[in-house]
């Protein structure tokens, strides 16, 4: 078979703890990760799509459109790269993958299937999967209410970040376009469902 991802450049911080990976698809699209390195902890930042639609003004993602979906191949090889990174020491001291999050290019509500799917390899036991806990993977949003009580109604129990960044309608209007779709009472109100469905935290994110 043919290589899902090709790297086309990757930036380490100074200190070598995060790394940053330009990578090109089968068809010439471009995609990001970024590996984080903690003490206790090592993180994948993987995209959901190429692009995104979302068209949020202080993201440069967002301004540049939305090229594609990515499969779930796609999705799960950025996974599986970060992981043999880790494992055969190539960023590093040799190491495991902990934790991922949904917080690259795209908004991963908005590829729901090709997602999910992605999510249930990561949390699936080896050899079939990653095994890593669900609890140790985070889907962002920018608050697709629908998509989020169907997330939670999937029973995977993984966390869920939402990108609030504004506290009322109006300002918010601005910062994340789908809130003309979705206000913030109603992204609020799903985001109070996943977390009584699932007992899980949500996280609330702002741009500063």
């Amino acid at each position: 078979f043919p290589s899902l991802m090709t790297p086309v450049r990757t930036i380490d911080t100074d200190d070598h703890t995060t790394r940053k990976t330009l990578w090109r698809l089968h068809d010439g699209t471009l995609l990001e990760s970024v590996l984080m390195r903690y003490p206790e902890r090592n993180t994948l930042c993987i995209s959901s799509q190429a692009g995104c639609g979302m068209a949020c003004p202080f993201c440069a993602t967002g301004q540049g459109g939305l090229d594609r979906n990515l499969s779930t191949a796609e999705i799960v090889d950025q996974v599986r790269s970060a992981a043999r990174t880790l494992r055969d020491g190539e960023f590093g001291e040799p190491g495991r993958l902990s934790n991922v999050v949904f917080m690259g290019m795209g908004e991963p509500l908005a590829n729901y299937n090709r997602v999910i799917a992605a999510v249930r390899r990561i949390v699936e036991a080896p050899p079939g999967g990653f095994g890593i806990s669900a609890r140790s993977v985070t889907v962002s949003t920018v608050g697709l209410a629908p998509a989020i009580r169907r997330l939670a109604d999937e029973g995977l129990g993984v966390t869920l970040a939402l990108s609030l960044h504004a506290p009322d309608d109006e300002l918010r209007d601005t910062l994340v376009p789908v809130n003309n779709r979705w206000s913030i009472s109603e992204a609020l109100d799903a985001a109070r469902y996943y977390a009584d469905v699932t007992g899980r935290r949500v996280s609330v994110e702002y741009a500063l």
